[in-house]
């Protein structure tokens, strides 16, 4: 699991004046709304004495300790220590981290890591069709929104929802084992993305959708994008142009064998808000047919070589993400789990900005960080 990244901490709608407990990377974080409604995302864990804020309350736009009060804002500072006394000196080391956080496409984004602003990635720009329906300026689409959980490492469940050959033996809504030949495809790659287009043969849509896209239409334009440094993947599938839809997900790691997706799907047809639940229906059934598969992948973290499992020219998504977080892993971005469940007397925490302008004075040590692994190429 890498630090300095972006990922989806909850459902926008999900975060208000009431503390809200998320879990991510292995971490215990708390997210609330100020009384401007400006999100926040902070370290769950007093520093006082171990009190979970999430179980606390929002006061004046602080979030309150359940265990002895101490109210911390949304920059981690300690406000508010009721038994020195409203006029009491706070002590420096009275903080808890704060971590960045951006509301877009309906999400909590949190940067988790300790890059100041200068050095952070930028946030994804690739849903444009749903920030126009935010702001009111287009009828033409339908969203749905839901989560689901893998029981797989995220590299897993990232490089599974790229992957342009499994659908036709996975999928029961668009795939076709009789046919399962994968036209090729290029990549476009930068520092943020990976990005295909690729061509499929049309399969026999099942239900409410096979009244308007029927077998007799062109070959099924796929493009697939990955943003890196926000775990995140938008798909386009271009059924029977005019007609086509897109699912943004972010791949959020619960722990390292654990993956929350939240998805939004967007389409341009059946666009009535009373054919909202067969759409969720549908995506949601392409995650319950992925997780029958890569809930039991073995083995359950991606091996540390690229010769490990034998790579087909097709694979070359994935491959590409691979190389990209061992890249991270390389620069000491990735965080070392074990130590830390191997630790039952200490918290750690994953470092916030504020650590890298002030590294002293803080009572929770970071979180440990993996030795690199050199990732060799596979073998001719």
């Amino acid at each position: 699991m890498l630090m300095n990244c972006w990922y989806v901490a909850a459902d926008a709608i999900d975060v208000t004046t009431e503390p809200k407990g998320v879990h991510m990377l292995g971490q215990d974080l708390v997210v609330f709304r100020d009384s401007a409604g400006k999100a926040h995302c902070l370290s769950d864990v007093c520093v006082h004495r171990g009190g979970s804020l999430c179980r606390g309350k929002v006061v004046e736009g602080t979030v309150e300790c359940p265990y002895h009060g101490w109210r911390f804002d949304g920059a981690g500072n300690c406000v508010a220590i009721p038994s020195l006394g409203p006029d009491a000196t706070i002590p420096k080391r009275a903080r808890i981290d704060s971590y960045p956080v951006e509301e877009k496409y309906g999400w909590i984004w949190v940067f988790l890591g300790d890059a100041p602003e200068a050095e952070r990635p930028p946030m994804p720009d690739y849903f444009p069709e749903y920030e126009a329906y935010e702001k009111g300026e287009t009828d033409e689409w339908a969203f749905v929104r839901g989560n689901f959980i893998f029981e797989c490492n995220w590299v897993r469940a990232i490089e599974n929802g790229s992957d342009h050959t499994h659908a036709y033996f996975v999928h029961t809504d668009f795939g076709s084992p009789d046919s399962p030949v994968a036209s090729d495809y290029d990549l476009d790659i930068d520092e943020a993305k990976i990005e295909s287009v690729g061509y499929a043969t049309p399969t026999k849509k099942r239900g409410l959708w096979a009244e308007k896209i029927d077998e007799n239409r062109p070959d099924v334009r796929t493009m697939v994008h990955i943003n890196k440094p926000a775990p995140s993947i938008r798909i386009e599938m271009h059924l029977k142009p005019p007609m086509w839809q897109m699912i943004v997900s972010g791949y959020t790691p619960i722990d390292e064998n654990r993956t929350r997706v939240w998805f939004c799907q967007g389409r341009n047809f059946f666009t009535d808000p009373k054919y909202d639940a067969d759409s969720r229906r549908r995506v949601l059934l392409v995650f319950q047919e992925d997780a029958k598969v890569i809930d039991h992948i073995r083995p359950a973290m991606v091996p540390p070589t690229l010769s490990d499992e034998l790579a087909l020219e097709n694979d070359k998504h994935g491959i590409e993400f691979r190389k990209w977080v061992k890249s991270q892993e390389e620069i000491g971005r990735a965080i070392d789990l074990k130590a830390a469940e191997d630790e039952d007397e200490m918290v750690t925490v994953i470092p916030s900005p504020a650590r890298h302008d002030d590294p002293k004075n803080w009572v929770l040590d970071p979180v440990a960080t993996k030795k690199p692994r050199i990732l060799r190429e596979a073998a001719e």
